[in-house]
């Protein structure tokens, strides 16, 4: 049976074993949320702002999109430590974004790097493309396994409010092997990166 309250509660877990082992317990732990990215194309956000009120205490919000949580435990764990990431960045009062939130500067990078974090330049957004580093996935897989959460909210044709329409959740990821971008599609496809003129390439 599916509960999102596990769900949730397993990220919290998450969370707290990565502020404590990379972070040394200093990042305040914010609000943590599952809903769909709206759009965005994103795997997660982190709130600028204090967006939660609780006993008149404001948190922030890092959010793990629903559509995505099903991959390898690796990848969630990497975009939860980029999130994290913004963070500290915020609680530092450190800008590492720009052009609308969507450029990530060196500050990002370094920020990033120093707590787990292997970044790669994209061509559009700078300092986006992120991975473990390696010592940091050796600890993860050996503390949380390779297991993930086995479940994820389906993508819909026509919207997220759409009824039974055919669902593209199972869909088959590319890689440019020059920018990082990733793409999914639901058949084999032959794409060009419009960015670095090169061919999508099966992860």
């Amino acid at each position: 049976m599916l509960q999102i309250s596990e769900i949730v509660k397993k990220t919290e877990e998450m969370f707290d074993l990565f502020n404590e082992h990379f972070y040394n317990k200093e990042l305040t732990r914010p609000a943590i949320t599952v809903s769909p990215d709206g759009g965005r194309g994103a795997y997660g956000w982190c709130s600028i702002h204090e967006i939660w009120n609780a006993n008149e205490e404001k948190y922030r919000e890092i959010n793990l999109c629903a559509e995505y949580l099903d991959r390898p435990m690796a990848e969630l764990a990497a975009t939860l430590l980029h999130e994290m990431a913004h963070l500290y960045n915020l609680e530092h009062e450190i800008q590492d974004v720009s052009n609308n939130g969507y450029y990530h500067n060196m500050k990002f990078k370094a920020t990033a790097e120093a707590h787990g974090l292997h970044i790669e330049k994209h061509a559009k957004y700078g300092w986006t493309v992120t991975t473990l580093a390696p010592e940091a996935e050796a600890w993860i897989k050996a503390t949380l396994g390779e297991a993930g959460i086995h479940a994820s909210r389906l993508q819909i044709e026509g919207g997220s409010k759409g009824g039974s329409t055919k669902s593209i959740n199972r869909s088959i990821k590319y890689v440019c092997p020059c920018c990082g971008t990733i793409i999914r599609a639901t058949r084999e496809v032959n794409v060009i990166c419009g960015d670095c003129g090169e061919p999508f390439e099966r992860a």
